[in-house]
């Protein structure tokens, strides 16, 4: 049986890190301000995974943005998810030779679905994430691209259904409405999926508290939830809960903490 896996997510932008609502966003601040105030050092033995988002307006700065992740790992040892930009096999090859444990491809899924197969050809996959970005306006969803910025004039529906026909590892769906909002998930979105879906699924939107995170990962076919949400979760939040979520029998990976530390004290010794 698939483990549940809590996800956290950074949203980053020209050496800044930001703070979203539905997909407006806040600067909130540089890499020394998350070393400060969350103690990646700590949190990663009560994370399963991080993803990081370059979420710039602007032309993308591929290096400035890979010099930031690898700081973050150098306190994070967790599997490390990269996405934003990412529009080439050689985009993908550029994350992923320089610390990348695996690729989320969004936008580049309407301007060239090609990569997908291109990608896990030659990486597996296990190393593509697709994540779709969902509007509901009048009851109905859309799909947007581009940061929120471009409507896809397709059903969704029937683009996740088409997916299915690429290879990729998990599907990420976010709800644009729920974002940064620490209201709760919107579980209509599921309605979205084939009957027979057979990928890992992560939801992410809304997510405020643990109450949240735990109502999620109960829903049978929920692998994980990712929150974003810097502010709600700031200090040991994200510590306390996890061990909540234990303490409600969410079947999580067992991480051997003190093993991981010995491990990384070795690792990061080795660096030197």
């Amino acid at each position: 049986m698939i483990k549940k896996r809590l996800i956290f997510t950074l949203l980053y932008s020209d050496n800044f890190f930001f703070q979203s609502r539905n997909f407006n966003i806040q600067k909130v601040g540089d890499i020394s301000w998350l070393e400060k105030n969350y103690n990646f050092k700590n949190i990663s033995y009560y994370i399963d995974e991080l993803i990081i988002l370059d979420i710039s307006r602007n032309e993308k700065n591929k290096e400035n943005f890979i010099k930031n992740i690898n700081k973050i790992s150098e306190f994070c040892f967790v599997p490390i998810t990269v996405g934003g930009g990412i529009k080439s096999l050689e985009d993908a090859k550029f994350f992923l030779k320089n610390g990348s444990d695996k690729i989320l491809i969004n936008s580049s899924i309407f301007e060239n679905f090609k990569i997908i197969n291109q990608i896990t050809e030659i990486y597996g996959e296990q190393s593509v994430v697709l994540g779709i970005d969902l509007k509901k306006i009048d009851n109905d969803y859309f799909v947007y691209s581009n940061n929120g910025q471009k409507k896809i004039n397709q059903n969704p529906k029937k683009i996740i259904k088409n997916l299915q026909k690429s290879n990729f590892g998990e599907l990420l769906l976010n709800s644009i409405n729920q974002d940064g909002t620490g209201m709760g998930i919107d579980y209509s979105i599921l309605d979205l999926l084939p009957a027979k879906f057979n990928k890992p699924l992560i939801l992410s939107g809304g997510t405020g508290n643990f109450k949240h995170i735990l109502e999620g990962l109960e829903k049978k076919f929920v692998s994980a939830i990712s929150t974003s949400n810097l502010l709600n979760f700031v200090g040991d939040g994200l510590i306390k809960t996890r061990n909540k979520l234990l303490s409600e029998k969410i079947d999580f990976p067992n991480w051997d903490i003190e093993l991981l530390q010995n491990l990384k004290s070795i690792f990061n010794d080795q660096s030197k």
